[in-house]
């Protein structure tokens, strides 16, 4: 799937009517996780339930590096097309709490590679809207290693300078899926700063 993304972007980009931009992108933001369960298949889970502990998996934030080739029309000029190869540092928080009050805390960072490709329209000026997939695979985790998140972002592009968007990924498989929690999806929001450096017509 990423090869048949990445072959269609690099048609685009090789017609006549298409410029190519490229540059640094970076950005940071929060995480969400959702239907996280305890894995009740294992014995020290089900002894601390039991004892009315509760277990949480808490996505905290996350942090990306990567390059964007961005692909313009210049037949169409409101829609262009961002390839955006990535990589993703994901912060969770776990938490054993007793019934006392007591409770026992760990940090935990999930390593990930993506390649985030989007389709975008300029709606006015340099505000524009995109949607796309984001197919990651998970290098360090205990949970399933490969997700394919739907991608939705707004942005604002000033004078082709600097691109500021927020960006929103719901995360479908269960990446959290560990000897204490059976399963888990996460999702984020966050900002990313696009920095052009070079532009090919």
């Amino acid at each position: 799937m990423k090869k048949h993304l990445l072959f269609l972007f690099l048609l685009v980009a090789m017609s006549s009517h298409a410029q190519l931009r490229t540059g640094l992108l970076v950005g940071g933001g929060l995480g969400f996780d959702r239907n996280v369960a305890p894995n009740m298949k294992n014995p020290d889970i089900i002894e601390k339930v039991a004892k009315g502990t509760k277990l949480f998996e808490d996505y905290k934030f996350n942090l990306q590096l990567g390059y964007r080739f961005r692909i313009e029309d210049k037949k169409h000029t409101r829609w262009f097309y961002d390839i955006d190869p990535l990589v993703n540092a994901k912060v969770f928080k776990s938490k054993d709490v007793w019934s006392d009050g007591g409770r026992v805390e760990a940090n935990d960072a999930n390593l990930s590679l993506a390649l985030s490709s989007s389709v975008n329209y300029k709606i006015v000026k340099g505000l524009y809207a995109g949607l796309g997939l984001e197919p990651t695979w998970y290098v360090a985790s205990d949970g399933k290693k490969f997700d394919i998140p739907l991608l939705w972002k707004v942005g604002y592009n000033i004078n082709n300078k600097i691109d500021i968007s927020v960006n929103y990924r719901l995360g479908f498989t269960n990446t959290i899926d560990t000897e204490k929690f059976r399963k888990g999806q996460v999702s984020d929001c966050n900002i990313s700063v696009f920095i052009p450096f070079t532009l090919c017509k």
